[in-house]
C-alpha cells in the first residue's frame, strides 16, 4: 500500500492551493418549456446554482468566508506543505494500525507469545554506543513486519559484570517463526558496517521477554544490569527504545 501523499505531493499541493468554485448548471426556466418538457423555440439556457446555500446567499465560499475545503484564507506554500506532511503521517499511522490488526488476527495461538532477539556486536569495536543507536534507527525506519509492540535496549555486559559482550536485546510479539526472523536480521546486520557477528532469536512469553529487556534479571546478570544502566547513562543512551510506536 503506497502513501499517496508521499508519492504524489505535487498533485495534492495543486489541489490544496486551488480556490473553491461553487458549481452551476445550465437549465431552462419552467416558463420556457412546453407542456411535454421540451424547450420552447426561443428559449435560452440560464445558469443556476447547484447548491441551495449558494442560491439563497448562505454559502461561505460565495461570500469569501472560506477559501477552499481546507483553508479559510489563501494558503502559503509552507501551510500547504505542512498539511501534506500531516496527511502523510496519518496514512502511515493508519497503515501501522491495519498491519497490527492483521498480524493479531493471523497470529492465532501465538498471540501471547513473544520473541527475544539478540544482536551481538564485536566487543573490540570502538564506537559501540553510536553503532548500536544506528542499528536501532535502521530497524525503526525499516518498519519490519515481524515486529509488533517491539522495544529494544543496549547492553554492554554479558552473563556477569566482568564479561564484555556488547549487544542489543529486542522484545516483540511473535509474528513469524524464529528462523525467519533470525534470517532477516542476519541478512541485514551481519556486515562489516554493523559489526554484528551473531543473531539469536528465541520464543518466550511476551511478558517474560519484555521483563528481561527491561532489566529484570537475577544473580550475576543483575549486577551486570546495574553496570549496563550506568553505561547507558554515561553515553547518553536511552534505557528503552520503542521500535514500533
Amino acid at each position: 500500500m503506497i502513501n499517496p501523499f508521499e508519492t504524489y505531493p505535487q498533485t495534492f499541493a495543486a489541489i490544496l492551493r486551488k480556490k473553491h468554485t461553487c458549481e452551476t448548471i445550465m437549465l431552462y426556466a419552467d416558463e420556457d418549456r412546453e407542456p411535454n418538457g421540451e424547450p420552447k423555440l426561443n428559449a435560452r439556457l440560464q445558469e443556476h446554482w447547484v447548491e441551495e446555500a449558494c442560491a439563497y446567499g448562505q454559502c461561505e465560499y460565495c461570500h469569501g468566508w472560506q477559501y477552499n475545503e481546507w483553508f479559510q484564507e489563501k494558503p502559503t506554500d509552507s501551510e500547504v506543505q505542512e498539511l501534506i506532511l500531516k496527511q502523510q503521517i496519518k496514512v502511515d499511522l493508519a497503515k501501522k494500525v491495519k498491519r497490527k490488526k492483521y498480524n493479531e488476527l493471523i497470529n492465532g495461538a501465538d498471540k501471547n507469545n513473544g520473541q527475544l532477539i539478540t544482536l551481538c556486536i564485536d566487543k573490540d569495536y570502538k564506537q559501540v554506543p553510536k553503532l548500536a543507536e544506528e542499528i536501532i534507527s535502521v530497524i525503526i525506519k525499516a518498519d519490519y513486519d515481524c515486529l509488533l509492540d517491539a522495544q529494544a535496549t543496549i547492553e554492554l555486559y554479558g552473563k556477569s559484570e566482568t564479561e564484555l559482550l556488547p549487544h542489543i536485546h529486542i522484545v516483540t510479539k511473535k509474528l513469524k517463526p524464529d528462523g525467519a526472523v533470525a534470517q532477516l536480521f542476519r541478512r541485514k546486520f551481519r556486515k562489516d558496517k554493523y559489526q554484528v557477528y551473531r543473531v539469536d532469536v528465541k520464543t518466550l512469553p511476551y511478558e517474560s521477554a519484555e521483563a528481561y529487556v527491561m532489566g529484570e534479571k537475577e544473580g550475576a546478570k543483575l549486577a551486570a544490569t546495574a553496570k549496563d544502566k550506568a553505561y547507558r547513562l554515561n553515553n547518553s543512551l536511552q534505557d528503552i527504545y520503542d521500535l514500533t510506536a
